[in-house]
């Protein structure tokens, strides 16, 4: 748990360090109830430092190709511009990639559902009375990647997440 508090909290600020970033080196020190974090980006790349180690983060704001995603977007698809990006990082335990993106469609719910199920099987979860699916594929040990399918006004919501290493 200790790790997960570090990391989000590493993650969160380095997101908000990467958007506001203009030129130059960005250096701070945060202090939360497990210790002190060393936080400093260049360049667009998040370099922190605690008691257990180091590591490195790499936040891109481009929209993941459907390899990046690990599954494939639904034909005609456009992207939400700003919804997508990717965070690549490594620590003492290995490297990670994150990558994910939003995605609108006009068509049917049912008709996006069906497409999806020829792609993907069955999904995990669906709920009729929301029109919302959600496929949870467990690529392997070190990889899953969720696609939620969700009915909102005017279209259909594509939601695609990959994490990808050791979180």
């Amino acid at each position: 748990m200790k790790k997960f508090v570090v990391v989000a909290t590493i993650l969160a600020l380095a997101l908000g360090m990467i958007w506001m970033a203009g030129c130059g080196k960005k250096e701070t020190t945060i202090e939360t109830p497990e210790g002190k974090v060393k936080v400093t980006e260049e360049g667009g790349e998040v370099t922190y430092e605690t008691e257990e180690g180091e590591g490195k983060y790499k936040v891109t704001e481009e929209e993941p190709s459907e390899e990046d995603l690990g599954a494939p977007v639904y034909p005609d698809a456009e992207y939400v511009e700003g919804s997508g990006g990717t965070v690549s990082g490594s620590s003492e335990e290995g490297e990670f990639t994150t990558s994910g993106a939003e995605y609108r469609t006009g068509d049917d719910f049912n008709k996006v559902v069906g497409w999806y199920k020829d792609k993907l099987g069955e999904p995990m979860y669906i709920d009729t009375t929301a029109n919302e699916a959600s496929w949870m594929l467990s690529i392997s040990e070190k990889e899953v990647v969720v696609v939620t399918v969700t009915q909102e006004e005017g279209g259909v919501s594509i939601s695609i997440g990959r994490m990808k290493g050791e979180m």
